[in-house]
């Protein structure tokens, strides 16, 4: 049993040891990959590192002969955040509900900033709520149960943020908080020396 156990824990067959399974949720901008541009980085469950930090971690595992996964994330120009993703099933499970817990980070309930535990719908499935990015949120335990209390309701707005009414009547909206930071990236001036005209 302990051979077994062993083997389940580093991710091989028939007990024999192999290389742990790790997966590590770094997150950073093309340019402070590829650039050396200083915009820094997020570490899934720590928060904002420096480029030059996740740059050395991405270089120590590629040196090595580890079995690398690079997910493309795409966020939007002009706040940071990151942009939907569609997925076909109905609940959310793998990339998905990780792409939505990377990108809220904590409980999108608007007074609330505990730990993500649930990834839900929006607007239900039941109502025709598609399983989406854009249609999901990341909730604490809590928040998750109490959205199904009568009469609160949440919507997906066409901005991004998410529209939350209360039973009271009292609506808020929430946004994630943006993950990468956006420097205004001068496009250098072009200079025309002479025309030729024909």
């Amino acid at each position: 049993m302990a051979d077994t156990l062993v083997g389940k824990v580093l991710g091989a067959a028939d007990g024999e040891a192999g290389a742990p399974q790790v997966s590590l949720g770094l997150i950073m901008s093309d340019t402070a990959l590829l650039s050396g541009s200083d915009d820094p980085a997020h570490l899934e469950g720590f928060g904002p590192i420096p480029a030059e930090l996740a740059r050395e971690i991405m270089a120590d595992a590629c040196t090595s002969d580890e079995v690398i996964w690079l997910r493309r994330l795409y966020t939007s120009p002009t706040t940071g955040e990151l942009v939907a993703m569609d997925a076909t099933g109905r609940f959310f499970r793998g990339s998905l509900a990780r792409f939505i817990r990377l990108r809220d980070q904590v409980c999108r309930t608007p007074w609330c900033d505990a730990p993500v535990r649930h990834v839900d719908h929006l607007q239900t499935h039941a109502d025709g709520g598609p399983t989406s990015a854009r249609n999901g949120q990341g909730l604490c335990e809590s928040c998750n149960y109490a959205k199904d209390a009568p009469r609160w309701r949440t919507r997906p707005q066409p901005d991004g943020s998410v529209a939350v009414t209360l039973p009271t009547g009292h609506q808020h909206r929430t946004r994630p908080p943006p993950l990468v930071t956006i420097r205004s990236r001068q496009v250098p001036a072009l200079r025309v020396d002479y025309v030729l005209a024909g």
